[in-house]
């Protein structure tokens, strides 16, 4: 990538009140935020059901991905509402995070309508799941890899079922993005970054003194689609905001 002229930013990972129980902005508030800071885009990755979601696990399944998608279509509106406004070209993009045992994958590329068509999906092992987002020609990346809070008891990494590594996360602790980057290197992954972001005012520039603590990838020209940003992260086309 050449280091000349405008990069394009989008954040890659970000949660919404709407379906992630630990999340306080919902899905349109992060919009315009991001759109001060000079970013580009986001990527919607709410706590699917093996985490920490606000989705009634007794509803039916085309009804529970109905209420996880709220906070993605929410933000992709006000998006589309802001864009009319000033003429701008912002995007906003479905994305998902799985928990097991303490590990968290950011997984791209499984669209509202693929996730309705398969509700297998919610029971599927690390393995599993690695080959059908493969298959689907998405995108698996270990969140957060080596993150040790009161909430887990372990750290768990399952190095033949991700595409990459979460090498630079905006709510961890400086050792363990080090720890994460010697990971990804060490196995040849690809590397990305991201906030973890579950307010937006975690990214309001005066809280830090004029730098911003979010994360996210960065490319040399704009990210058409969801299966773009795919593409180009596989090839490495991406640089990381840190």
């Amino acid at each position: 990538m050449s280091g000349k002229g405008k990069l394009f930013k989008y954040e890659t990972h970000l949660h919404t009140a709407e379906a992630s129980a630990c999340a306080v902005s919902r899905g349109a508030e992060y919009v315009p935020v991001y759109k001060k800071l000079g970013y580009d885009g986001i990527f919607v990755t709410d706590h699917f059901f093996g985490g920490n979601t606000t989705v009634p696990r007794a509803l039916d399944w085309e009804e529970r991905i109905r209420l996880y998608a709220r906070g993605y279509e929410n933000a992709r509106a006000e998006a589309e509402r802001l864009n009319g406004d000033d003429g701008g070209n912002f995007k906003v993009f479905f994305g998902i995070e799985q928990t097991f045992q303490g590990d968290d994958y950011l997984i791209y590329g499984l669209s509202k309508e693929f996730l309705i068509a398969h509700p297998e999906i919610e029971g599927m092992t690390h393995a599993e799941l690695f080959r059908t987002v493969d298959g689907a020609g998405g995108l698996m990346i270990q969140a957060h890899p080596f993150r040790l809070r009161h909430y887990n008891e372990a750290i768990h990494l399952h190095p033949r079922e991700v595409h990459g590594a979460e090498v630079y996360n905006a709510g961890n602790r400086e050792s363990e993005n080090a720890l994460a980057e010697f990971y990804a290197a060490e196995y040849g992954f690809i590397e990305t970054s991201g906030s973890d972001i579950h307010s937006a005012d975690f990214a309001a520039e005066e809280k830090t003194a004029g730098k911003m603590r979010v994360g996210g990838v960065a490319f040399g020209t704009p990210v058409l689609s969801g299966e773009d940003f795919i593409a180009r992260v596989k090839k490495r086309e991406h640089a990381l905001i840190k």
